[in-house]
């Protein structure tokens, strides 16, 4: 099982980021991509219930930012994001729940961790969809010292490149802490960092991005013909944070729970 080295430890701590090399094997990233072909069919299908596409339900959130009026069988170009696909789809909660987490965070965050962020990310051909600069702040009283306590990871699931509107990433930016600036917002990262230090994390499907939340990062928009998707998990040392789902107990995965049936998708 890969583990993070001393010096990749220093490495993180010192940049506010790292990418390991090589973590989940072809077989794991063909069967999230399994977990994709689900959910995209289901956004190609329409009919999905208004609660899911505007984020009033419990949990799950199907992020489309199609113009009005756009067919359902056209609105996949502009699918944003989704959050918690595991309630959807297995294969994105075999892989949340996966050792090579586990082994991955135990030496920055421990091995009981609790879960923020369940996410995956779309950038389909003619979409326009990018992301701003920002950082991954978690605005709650409940969760205590997140610059120490708090790492975001992104598995490659399709080739990045700069192309493609992989990540990008100002080095050394989370020693600025919480920039307190409204997310997104144009202009607000730039009056406190020099973005033009960031730089892009090219990657290869199964390496795994880790950030720190304060780090500040960014993508543009992907002028390929092919798709580029990525999947998010943002895991917390439980000890650190009053809320949020379960990933592990002492190293033990934990499955998540909901009290929301989510068979029931469509209207």
């Amino acid at each position: 099982m890969k583990t993070l080295a001393d010096e990749e430890v220093a490495a993180f701590r010192e940049q506010g980021y790292l990418v390991k090399r090589d973590v989940f094997d072809d077989a794991e990233i063909d069967h999230l991509r399994s977990g994709y072909d689900y959910i995209t069919s289901l956004v190609e299908q329409g009919g999905i219930d208004e609660q899911y596409l505007k984020s009033a339900g419990p949990e799950v959130h199907i992020h489309l930012q199609a113009p009005a009026g756009t067919p359902a069988a056209d609105s996949i170009r502009f699918l944003r994001k989704v959050q918690w696909p595991s309630m959807l789809h297995p294969a994105f909660e075999e892989i949340r729940t996966s050792a090579k987490f586990s082994g991955l965070l135990e030496p920055l965050i421990g091995t009981s961790l609790k879960q923020f962020i369940n996410q995956i990310n779309f950038k389909m051909p003619g979409g326009d969809i990018s992301f701003p600069w920002h950082q991954d702040i978690r605005p709650t009283p409940a969760f205590r010292e997140q610059e120490s306590n708090y790492v975001q990871t992104i598995i490659v699931v399709d080739e990045a490149t700069v192309a493609n509107g992989c990540l990008h990433i100002v080095p050394e930016s989370h020693n600025l802490g919480n920039l307190k600036v409204d997310r997104y917002a144009e202009g607000q990262i730039e009056d406190h960092v020099d973005v033009s230090r960031a730089i892009p994390l090219e990657a290869v499907p199964g390496d795994v991005v880790l950030f720190t939340s304060y780090t500040v990062h960014g993508s543009t928009v992907n002028t390929t013909s092919r798709p580029r998707r990525s999947y998010i998990n943002g895991f917390v040392r439980a000890s650190a944070c009053d809320v949020g789902k379960w990933a592990f107990h002492e190293g033990v995965p934990i499955p998540i729970t909901s009290d929301h049936d989510y068979h029931r998708i469509r209207a």
